[in-house]
């Protein structure tokens, strides 16, 4: 909780005195009587934050009048009376881009200014703003006969400042323009529905971009990443998105494509690749095509026949319009002329993009030319101080942004004489705020749109297109050697291992670029110069590749078996086939002994489900004898690559169990058979023995004895 009272710093806790002689307690006492000098410090007066902007981004032809708009600020809690803000020009032009920067910077002093206008400022509460203009008369003495510069103006109400600068123009320079349309970093192959809803929203980053260069004559460097995610997503794709397709489509400017995901061409050429990485396949990112109405009207039976579905193949989803082709636009920095031949020794007509604090010419801050050979420059300076209006936030530090890009962009158009300057907005411009902080806010168009008007919407600028710049007559400009990355060149390298080891498991699929062409997509994504600044994410992804990589190279395989007891002669040996792959594919099972006790049938075709584990049961025989035997299993693709690692399955042979067993059961039985035909002749015999002597034999009755 914030308060307006004064803060207090806590008391001390009291301690008892300790006992003092009366002459000293009463020197102490006379003195704390006494009334001091200054019993407290008077606060010092509130200060106002001032901005000061001219209107027209600061370019001022000869001859007109002046108007400034000065923004005070009041950031303290104490009220600001209201005073006269005075405005005051300098008549002596400032030399270069160093003067200006120090100039704005507040750091130069012994500047003569001359006043030149005032305007009453009101009273202004804590926390308030106010805005003032004040206009310079065309017949002001401070403007009168001004030749072509730049010139220091400052702002003053009470002890606060502010410096700007304005900029005296008496013809258009030629001047280009290249603005990104990018999506920030990500390491997926492509963007999905609700990451395009968001950025192709109202307020959504693509949007904004389009907002910013819409009607004016911008040059387009686009991420034909972007338009592929789209169009694969067929009818599932966002409507937003759809739309913002359309709109791009059908946008006059002059474009041309950047690598896939933006991806740096100068870590590629480093890694030692005779050409740069492309996609292979975006099949696997499709969805599905619509389905046909199973009961159409007449009508849409005729319209479906008439009107079949557009094939998507790979150019057609990487479409940008019409564009200029082999312009590349790698790292800022990273191409030297090793980089620049090895471009070029493929495609003799390549062009690279880069800044000019890049090149052995403008290594000192230097302005150059936007053309030389083999190369198109962009004034780094200039470039800076666009994206300084990109993000700047509020209406005021904006303007204020604006016309110190304007004077920065005068003083490289002034170097560069009658030859065309080149100058660009950096990736991600405008996507965070000056703080640093990701920005969703609204005004994202307006500080995009800011920075773009500083160069195409000024009557100063002679804005050029694409065939301009690139007709212009090579100027003498060589780039710098830069320091090459090593890790990303490094990451290429492993990224072109990483593939040989994804391709041989991809002969398991029906369509192989399914797999391939999802690995090469997202490495070109971890490639991205967009992660230039932002090294622990850009390692991050790293990590995150290496580790689908792995599990998609090992995503088909045998499950580790257990040891198996065979004790008959003949049995199915049971082997799960594991497939992690969101796709169905086929193998061969090869099952080899290493002892001719068993008979295994060698090969077995397979067909395993996607994201599933899939049981078979291999015939295995005993010939003769026992022990153990180990099978190895392994798999084979269509083409006779192996899937997965070999496993080995230990079985323990006990074939003539079966047949101790069948003696043991016949003997049981003969002998139990045999045991009950003893006891019952036995048992007659028992029986017959018991009967009297002289026994007839027969039922009739007792004879009769003599006496009867």
């Amino acid at each position: 909780m914030t308060t307006d009272l004064p803060r207090r710093q806590a008391a001390p806790r009291r301690r008892p005195l300790a006992p003092l002689p009366a002459a000293a307690f009463a020197v102490l006492l006379g003195l704390a009587c006494a009334a001091p000098a200054h019993a407290a410090v008077e606060p010092d007066e509130p200060t106002a934050d001032l901005t000061l902007a001219p209107a027209a981004q600061g370019f001022l032809r000869p001859g007109a009048s002046l108007t400034t708009t000065l923004t005070i600020e009041n950031a303290s809690t104490e009220p600001i009376e209201g005073a006269t803000a005075t405005l005051s020009i300098g008549r002596t032009p400032l030399a270069d881009r160093t003067q200006l920067r120090a100039w704005l910077d507040g750091t130069t002093q012994g500047v003569t200014l001359t006043p030149a206008g005032t305007a009453p400022a009101e009273d202004l509460a804590p926390g308030a703003q106010d805005t003032v203009g004040i206009a310079v008369p065309a017949d002001h003495e401070a403007l009168e006969g001004l030749r072509p510069g730049v010139y220091p103006i400052r702002a003053q109400l009470g002890d606060a400042t502010a410096e700007s600068v304005v900029v005296i123009e008496d013809e258009t320079e030629p001047v280009g323009l290249v603005v990104p349309i990018t999506a920030a970093p990500q390491s997926s192959g492509l963007l999905g529905a609700e990451q395009l809803a968001e950025l192709t929203a109202p307020e959504g980053a693509l949007t904004a971009q389009l907002d910013a260069v819409a009607g004016t004559e911008a040059i387009l460097a686009i991420d034909p990443a972007i338009p592929a995610a789209i169009r694969a997503l067929r009818d599932t794709a966002p409507e937003s998105a759809v739309e913002w397709l359309d709109r791009l489509m059908v946008m006059p400017n002059d474009r041309f494509a950047l690598q896939f995901a933006d991806a740096d061409v100068a870590a590629q050429l480093q890694a030692g690749l005779e050409t740069p990485l492309s996609p292979i396949s975006l099949e696997a990112y499709l969805a599905a095509p619509p389905q046909p109405d199973p009961t159409p009207t007449p009508t849409e039976t005729v319209a479906g026949a008439s009107e079949p579905e557009e094939e998507l193949d790979l150019d057609a989803l990487l479409d940008i319009g019409d564009a200029e082709p082999s312009i590349h636009w790698p790292m800022p920095g990273a191409v030297g002329p090793g980089v620049l031949d090895a471009l070029r020794t493929p495609d003799p007509d390549a062009i690279a993009l880069v800044p000019s604090d890049a090149t052995t010419q403008g290594a000192d801050g230097s302005a150059v030319p936007a053309r030389g050979d083999g190369l198109l420059i962009y004034d780094a300076g200039v470039t800076a101080a666009l994206d300084d209006v990109a993000r700047a936030t509020g209406e005021p530090a904006r303007d204020a942004a604006a016309v110190a890009a304007s004077a920065e962009l005068w003083f490289a158009a002034e170097q560069t004489g009658d030859a065309p300057l080149l100058v660009a907005l950096d990736r991600g411009a405008g996507l965070t705020d000056e703080d640093g902080a990701d920005d969703a806010a609204a005004d994202l168009v307006d500080r995009l749109s800011a920075a773009v008007d500083v160069v195409t919407g000024s009557a100063a600028i002679d804005a050029q297109r694409l065939p301009q710049l690139l007709d212009a007559a090579p100027a003498a400009v060589t780039p710098a050697e830069p320091s090459a990355d090593e890790s990303r060149a490094a990451f290429v390298t492993e990224t072109i291992e990483s593939e040989k080891r994804i391709a041989r498991t991809a002969t398991v699929l029906e369509d192989p670029t399914l797999l391939t062409g999802q690995v090469r997509a997202e490495a070109l994504h971890v490639l991205s110069v967009g992660w230039d600044g932002e090294r622990s994410a850009w390692e991050d992804a790293v990590t995150a590749f290496r580790e689908r990589t792995g599990e998609r190279a090992n995503a088909v395989g045998i499950e580790p078996p257990a040891t198996v007891q065979l004790i008959s002669a003949g049995a199915n040996l049971p082997v799960w086939i594991r497939n992690d792959l969101p796709y169905e594919v086929t193998v061969t099972l090869v099952a080899r002994p290493d002892d001719p006790r068993l008979d295994v049938v060698e090969f077995t075709q397979v067909v395993a489900q996607p994201s599933s584990s899939t049981t078979i049961e291999v015939p295995v025989e005993a010939r003769v004898g026992n022990g153990d035997v180990d099978i190895e299993l392994s798999l084979l693709s269509p083409e006779g690559e192996l899937i997965g690692p070999v496993q080995t399955v230990e079985v323990t042979v006990r074939a003539d169990w079966e047949r101790i067993g069948i003696i043991v059961l016949v003997a049981l039985v003969v002998g139990l058979i045999g045991t009950g035909i003893v006891r019952t002749v036995l048992r007659r015999r028992r029986a017959a023995a018991a009967e009297p002597t002289g026994s007839s034999g027969t039922d009739d009755e007792p004879s009769k004895g003599p006496d009867a």
